[in-house]
């Protein structure tokens, strides 16, 4: 499955903001002193506002997946190709 790259106002049009078309063309700074105003009270904003205050960032994360599969991943190995080795002996080759 193609991984889907987030689309700015993703979240707007997702609950039909009605302050989105306002902001649809806008950029940079006015974008964002028109989005503070017109969003104050949005708890997305909110949040967004409050990450980017404290220097966090919203990751994706990978599917859990055993020591010794992230370790062939790492090496660039199929890890069905090494089921037999060890961890310390997939990170040696």
């Amino acid at each position: 499955m193609k991984e889907k790259s987030y689309e700015s106002g993703t979240f707007c049009k997702a609950i039909n903001c009605a302050y989105h078309k306002a902001l649809e063309g806008l950029q940079g700074e006015e974008y964002l002193r028109k989005k503070a105003e017109y969003c104050k009270d949005c708890y997305a904003w909110k949040f967004y506002t409050w990450l980017k205050e404290n220097g966090w960032k919203v990751v994706k994360i990978a599917p859990e997946m055993s020591t010794k599969e992230l370790a062939a991943r790492i090496k660039g190995i199929d890890p069905s190709k090494v089921e037999d080795l060890t961890v310390e002996e997939i990170l040696a080759i």
